[in-house]
């Protein structure tokens, strides 16, 4: 069927892609492309590669919310408190209002979180890979290059960042100790940016106060990653983007894109092989 296919719509093997010379155009079901980035995969190499996203980040956004107001308010513990059948307070307990959130990553997974902190009197700072401007919603904007500046002032930092040469590893150890002691690290990108090594030590060390992870380095995360029993962690198995309305989401986008195909109109969210996004 491949080797007939002009227009596919999925996430099929890659190396199959190899055996489709009449393909022009493949939609992928998700924001991140992982191995579909590599043009020797295509017979043709004028391929269009398009993506999912804007489809994920509401869902994501809410996540990444979740995420905060758990860790700040100590759910994960008193979780476990219930379990036991114990009753004790935590006596670490703060606010999100009124916190400094930096989100890595500015498109749309990052736009959507912030406007979610924006909510909560959170003050908004933003990373990309290259500066332009100083968006809607945001208090101000750092290159890639100054992330180690960028987090010293955050009370949150979050990590919507796909992945690619650039963003590989970023967040290592100079930048975990750049971090406030109290500081909290949301990773919802992609587990390649953060070193995991370097966040655990972090971790272990009370560099930074706690992380929320759903994305990881190895997935599934190995059973016996020091993360999956540290009390100031939480963790979530990639599900993130994870709603009921997702599906809907994307056949409405796929059926917008092909529409426009067929009528030879230009497409949108194609993706840069260079950029790998």
């Amino acid at each position: 069927m491949l080797r007939d296919c002009e227009v596919l719509y999925g996430s099929p093997p890659p190396e199959l892609l190899r055996e489709a010379p009449n393909l022009r155009w493949l939609h992928l079901p998700s924001a991140g492309i992982g191995p579909y980035g590599d043009l020797t995969l295509y017979a043709d190499r004028s391929v269009t590669l398009t993506n999912a996203s804007g489809v994920y980040g509401a869902a994501i956004a809410e996540h990444v919310l979740g995420m905060a107001l758990a860790m700040l308010r100590q759910l994960p513990y008193y979780a476990k408190q219930q379990s036991m059948g114990t009753w004790k307070r935590h006596p670490d307990m703060r606010e999100l209002s009124g916190s400094a959130v930096l989100i890595c990553g500015m498109g749309d997974i990052g736009c959507k979180a912030a406007e979610k902190f924006r909510a909560m009197s959170c003050k908004i700072s933003g990373v990309r890979k290259l500066f332009h401007d100083i968006p809607p919603g945001f208090d101000g904007v750092y290159g890639l290059h100054q992330l180690e500046e960028a987090v010293r002032g955050a009370d949150i930092v979050v990590s919507c960042l796909p992945s690619t040469r650039e963003t590989n590893g970023v967040f290592n150890a100079a930048v975990f100790t750049n971090m406030r002691p109290s500081a909290l690290f949301i990773n919802v990108g992609r587990g390649s940016a953060a070193v995991e090594a370097d966040l655990i030590a972090a971790l272990e060390k009370g560099v930074i106060a706690g992380a929320a992870l759903d994305v990881f380095e190895e997935e599934p995360l190995p059973s016996n990653s020091p993360l999956r029993f540290m009390d100031n962690v939480l963790v979530t198995p990639h599900c993130s983007g994870a709603s009921p309305f997702c599906c809907d989401r994307n056949y409405e986008l796929f059926f917008d894109l092909l529409t426009r195909y067929v009528a030879k109109k230009r497409l949108y969210n194609i993706v840069d092989f260079f950029a790998g996004y």
